[in-house]
């Protein structure tokens, strides 16, 4: 009769700290966890913020991150831009359905380069064209731009895309373009928008759209202004 008391009393202690031993294991994973959607992580009770000189507005996905804060800094020359050519309120005429596939790098670049592909227009009413950027603003491309899925749709090589809001009717029905350039009034880009060859000077937000391709492609989107180069 001890014997089968000392037994139940072993039983007993198993279960009760064997059990708190679980919960408190299950406790500390829980603490363990990346949240996204605000641009910080959250690990182990602390708040780590995106690198500086990225703008998080929309994919804020670790390697989106990370590939910004490189293209942050190799677009250095890109920033330099005179006057105030910037016009933000042409943002408000993406979605935030649209808006939620970018990661704004900077807000505000201006690139110089030649015009290989172009696509006027697409049923989202946008004007669409591809540069090949001079020296200066070469490593401001994204990986996936030098990718075969990027060779296949863009013929001409590896270079910026550049999407030119609002400049024609919206067709399309989806519901990330449906109404988007409701009360667009400006500006008209229809007379400066290039053809193939001609070198341009661009000014646009600067972005990486992660869910275009494998490894993210670099647009200035939208566009802010044009110029055709000499």
């Amino acid at each position: 009769m001890f014997a089968g008391f000392v037994i139940a009393l072993l039983l007993i202690g198993i279960l009760v700290f064997g059990g708190t031993d679980v919960r408190a294991k299950s406790s500390s994973i829980s603490h363990h966890h990346t949240s996204k959607g605000s641009g910080s992580t959250h690990v182990d009770g602390f708040t780590h913020h995106p690198p500086i000189g990225t703008a998080v507005t929309g994919n804020n996905s670790a390697d989106a991150l990370s590939i910004a804060h490189k293209l942050a800094v190799a677009s250095i020359n890109a920033s330099k831009v005179k006057g105030d050519p910037c016009s933000p309120r042409l943002d408000h005429f993406i979605l935030p359905l649209k808006e939620s596939r970018f990661t704004v790098i900077k807000h505000c670049v201006t690139v110089t380069g030649r015009v290989v592909w172009k696509h006027y227009f697409n049923d989202d009413g946008d004007a669409n064209f591809n540069v090949v950027l001079d020296t200066p603003y070469k490593n401001m491309l994204g990986p996936g731009t030098y990718s075969q899925t990027f060779a296949s749709k863009y013929p001409g090589g590896p270079a910026l895309h550049i999407e030119t809001v609002c400049q024609a009717p919206v067709t399309s029905k989806s519901r990330e373009n449906v109404g988007a350039c409701d009360g667009y009034d400006g500006p008209n880009f229809k007379p400066v928008l290039p053809k193939i060859g001609q070198h341009v000077m661009v000014t646009g937000r600067y972005l990486i759209e992660m869910p275009e391709m494998p490894g993210g492609i670099t647009e200035l989107h939208p566009v802010y202004g044009i110029k055709i180069l000499p």
